[in-house]
């Protein structure tokens, strides 16, 4: 298995894989979740051909995971297929991601604003409680990373 950057015909598998992990995980209501699948791809959209960000890829036989960091510090997007939930996947692409950010972050943090169901995988990767500047839905845990 290797951890590759993501290439713009990459999008419709990222989009699929985004898709069926929020399915699968977030448990909100049906207006939010389209909400959440929407913003995804628009966030794959506009990061195949942006040089600030980190945009990995966890591939296989296929593309089975991937990674967002927005502006080396907005980390936007981690999806897994579920069917491989619990592999290791998330780990191996959030430390590598992390690994470029230090390089490349100016900010001194990567942020995210995890759904509740990520909240453990994020703790346990170093991630600490922030307080955010403006109302958040309920449904989300803003944590930050300090590198």
């Amino acid at each position: 298995m290797h951890i590759l950057e993501v290439v713009k015909e990459d999008a419709q598998r990222l989009k699929y894989i985004s898709e069926q992990a929020v399915l699968a995980s977030v448990h909100v209501e049906d207006k939010i979740i389209a909400e959440i699948i929407s913003d995804t791809h628009r966030h794959i959209e506009q990061n195949l051909e942006s040089s600030e960000r980190v945009f990995l890829k966890y591939q296989n036989n296929q593309v089975i995971g991937f990674i967002l960091i927005q502006r080396f510090w907005n980390l936007s997007d981690l999806f897994v297929v579920p069917e491989k939930h619990r592999e290791g996947i998330g780990s191996d692409l959030l430390t590598k991601a992390i690994s470029i950010c230090r390089n490349s972050n100016d900010k001194g943090y990567i942020r995210v604003n995890s759904s509740k169901n990520a909240e453990l995988f994020y703790r346990k990767h170093g991630f600490v409680d922030y307080v955010h500047n403006s109302e958040i839905p309920s449904f989300v845990v803003p944590l930050v990373y300090h590198l």
